[in-house]
């Protein structure tokens, strides 16, 4: 790997999605509450960083020394088997990664409209979880969040799983051409990785992609970035897997406008830009075909059904609103509100990272 693309796989280790999911100051110190162990952020609330109970049903507090609890940590829950019902503090806005990993006994979960970030593989192999609501103010969801869950089989024999009508998280058909909907802000990590795509359409509305989201595309040769990203993460597009790290696309080229985070993808990893004035936008067909998951859903879960268009010539139309959702009245406007919040401050921590980088 060369040394210019090392450095951008550290900026964008380091630039996570949204926000880190636990900022600790170099003052901040462990401390401990009951059986929580935490740390206070720089935002002055607080991080869950440890639980040292085993509980079968167990409350996370909403405040600790009159503090609002925050964020919850990666695994800190991970392979607690005799979880069987967990409360989750009402102002929380951040899951880390693994946080119920392989909690078999858990079989339903509520999760706080505040909630803005589920990191990857957060209920992982949770098998008995049958029952999850999508808050209204989620803007990203990792890579295999719900894998394994009793949950994501309701959708088994579609051909997308698209939550809330806002995050992408994973693509099951193997189509060569699709198009993902405007309202999508995510596309999850893995969400088409090893697929067939040709050809992908990406709206302005998407501000997050994460890690691997393209990888091992081997016939997808081009793809139009628009300059709403705000994270593009590790190996996500035009890369294949190699005998060592990776190798690139066979002239592969990435259409964004100059300076946006698309341009620095390409810069780092030897990729061909092209001005975002030069792609053309292939015909549009009618109105996109809507998969119906399988097993019961309860009333509130229902999706919003929308429409997009494919690729022209043979293409087979693909694109899926699928919820496991919960939509409300106002539910739009609290989603708006935490998503441009933890996108401005993903913004302002990239440049600083690029800046001190290239110091």
């Amino acid at each position: 790997m060369t040394s210019s693309k090392r450095i951008f796989c550290i900026i964008f280790s380091l630039v996570f999605v949204i926000s880190a999911m636990i900022t600790v100051s170099a003052e901040d110190t462990t401390q401990t509450s009951g059986d929580f162990s935490y740390t206070v952020l720089d935002d002055g609330t607080v991080g869950i960083t440890g639980y040292n109970g085993n509980d079968t049903d167990v409350v996370i507090p909403s405040e600790i020394d009159g503090k609002t609890v925050s964020s919850i940590g990666n695994e800190i829950f991970w392979y607690h088997e005799e979880l069987t019902s967990v409360v989750l503090p009402e102002n929380l806005e951040h899951l880390g990664e693994r946080v119920f990993s392989y909690c078999s006994s858990l079989t339903e979960i509520t999760l706080p409209e505040t909630l803005s970030e589920i990191g990857d593989a957060c209920f992982l192999s949770c098998s008995k979880l049958s029952k999850i609501n999508v808050p209204a103010g989620l803007a990203y969801v990792g890579a295999f969040a719900f894998e394994g869950t009793a949950w994501i089989t309701q959708f088994d024999g579609c051909s997308s799983v698209i939550l809330g009508g806002r995050i992408f998280y994973q693509y099951l058909a193997d189509e060569s051409s699709v198009v993902i909907p405007d309202g999508i802000i995510c596309i999850s990590g893995n969400a088409f990785e090893n697929k067939s795509l040709s050809y992908v359409g990406i709206p302005d509305s998407v501000a997050f992609i994460g890690d691997y989201a393209f990888y091992n595309c081997k016939n997808l040769k081009e793809i139009r970035l628009p300059s709403s990203i705000y994270y593009l993460g590790d190996y996500s597009l035009g890369l294949l897997a190699g005998t060592e790290d990776f190798v690139e696309v066979k002239d592969f080229v990435i259409y964004a406008e100059s300076g946006t985070l698309g341009a620095e993808y390409a810069s780092y990893y030897d990729i061909t830009l092209k001005d975002l004035k030069e792609f053309t936008e292939p015909a549009q067909l009618p109105e996109a075909e809507v998969c119906v998951p399988t097993g019961e859903i309860r009333e509130a879960d229902k999706p919003a059904v929308k429409s997009a268009g494919l690729n022209s010539g043979d293409v087979v139309t693909i694109v899926l609103i699928i919820a496991g959702c919960v939509i409300i009245i106002g539910g739009v406007a609290v989603a708006s509100y935490y998503y441009e919040k933890k996108r401005k401050k993903l913004r302002k921590e990239k440049n600083q990272n690029f800046k001190k980088k290239k110091k």
